[in-house]
């Protein structure tokens, strides 16, 4: 039997958590025992997590400091001072019972990355690869936060340069691009798409799902998760916000966006709070359109989504977008930052929505990706 350790920034809430536990629920426990480390939770413990973030204070007041930590590690590549280090794990008896650590999310200052090279020593390291922030210090497009590039590129360089690590890239694209780095050195890198849960993700009434919402049934629905949050300007809030804008009179649009701190309404935008994974099912097949005009993205998992839902696509052609969301297809990719563009495409698949047939193509399901996952767990 494998045993292996999974560590993640956050359990709970985002995309990387679900895919991370998607896996440990996958695995055949004859064959593999994991156990999963997080730096952080929003919610509520999970039976098989250590966080170590969890105080007796308020949420609020967690969250705050999360917060504070992520933005210093962030810019200065600062770690908290509970960070995960080799001290720390040495120590566990989960960590000495294992024979693979596998790395998710690992920025946000809570996991000491200088420790690897001691971990690398005693255990098999896979590290999946969510954004290339990890290794190049910057975002997926290497045009938002330039300045910080070179810095922190160079200290990643010294820990991670020379590891023997397995790299997995979520699209072929950040694999493509990483593989050509020296950071990489001699190691492989491998792409396994994040998968969708169709059983979950898939065509519904829209009827229905409307009702279930509390919609209205008799406008064309813009759904967006470009909410007035801490990443808003990537997930390209302006954009919606303008294309909104141009609609105002129009009482047939209503744009919802997700992803809010709190329920709002103005104009013809309402903007909901966050919702888990089965609520947001709900949202795609009560929607007309998925206008997502990201700018930052490595994978695009909610874009992979809505198409499993049969809910077409706007959006910006960004970083791995367009492996999935094939132009006029699935349906409408404009060129990067042109709203011109952009605009256009909204209103063609506005004007083309209820004849457009848009599906998931099978690699990239869930059960694709748990079989890769469980196949590279088995040869290592």
């Amino acid at each position: 039997m494998k045993q292996i350790l999974h560590i993640n920034l956050i359990w709970g809430r985002t995309g990387t958590d679900t895919l991370c536990q998607a896996i440990i629920d996958w695995l055949d426990p004859k064959e593999f025992l994991s156990h999963k480390l997080v730096g952080y939770y929003f919610w509520e413990k999970s039976k098989n997590t250590n966080a170590l973030y969890q105080t007796k204070n308020s949420r609020r007041y967690r969250n705050i400091r999360y917060k504070a930590y992520v933005w210093l590690n962030f810019l200065f590549d600062w770690k908290s001072p509970w960070a995960i280090d080799y001290n720390f794990l040495s120590q566990q008896d989960y960590y000495r019972k294992s024979d693979i650590i596998h790395l998710h999310s690992i920025q946000g200052g809570f996991f000491d990355r200088k420790c690897l090279p001691l971990i690398a020593k005693e255990k098999k390291i896979i590290m999946t690869l969510h954004d290339d922030r990890l290794l190049s210090g910057n975002d997926t497009n290497n045009n938002l936060f330039s300045y910080k590039t070179r810095n922190q590129y160079l200290k990643r360089k010294a820990i991670f340069e020379r590891l023997p690590i397995r790299y997995v890239g979520v699209s072929q694209r950040m694999s493509n691009k990483v593989a050509k780095d020296s950071i990489i050195w001699k190691n492989q890198i491998l792409t396994i798409y994040n998968g969708i849960d169709t059983k979950l993700f898939n065509k519904k009434s829209k009827i229905e799902s409307r009702k279930h919402l509390g919609l209205p049934l008799d406008k064309i629905l813009i759904l967006s998760i470009a909410g007035s949050w801490s990443k808003s300007k990537l997930k390209g809030l302006s954009y919606v916000k303008k294309i909104a804008n141009s609609y105002k009179n129009n009482p047939d649009f209503l744009f919802v966006t997700l992803g809010n701190y709190k329920k709002n309404e103005f104009d013809n935008i309402l903007e909901l709070p966050f919702v888990f994974k089965e609520e947001m099912a709900s949202y795609f097949s009560a929607a007309d359109i998925f206008l997502y005009p990201s700018l930052a993205d490595s994978f695009w998992l909610v874009v992979a989504e809505s198409i499993s839902s049969w809910c077409p696509v706007v959006s910006f052609n960004t970083w791995g977008i367009p492996e999935i969301a094939k132009h006029k297809i699935n349906w409408y990719i404009a060129e990067y930052k042109d709203f011109s563009a952009l605009m256009e495409g909204f209103k063609r698949t506005v004007q083309h929505k209820d004849s457009l047939h848009v599906e998931l193509n099978p690699q990239f399901s869930l059960w694709k990706m748990l079989k890769d996952y469980e196949n590279l767990y088995s040869i290592l």
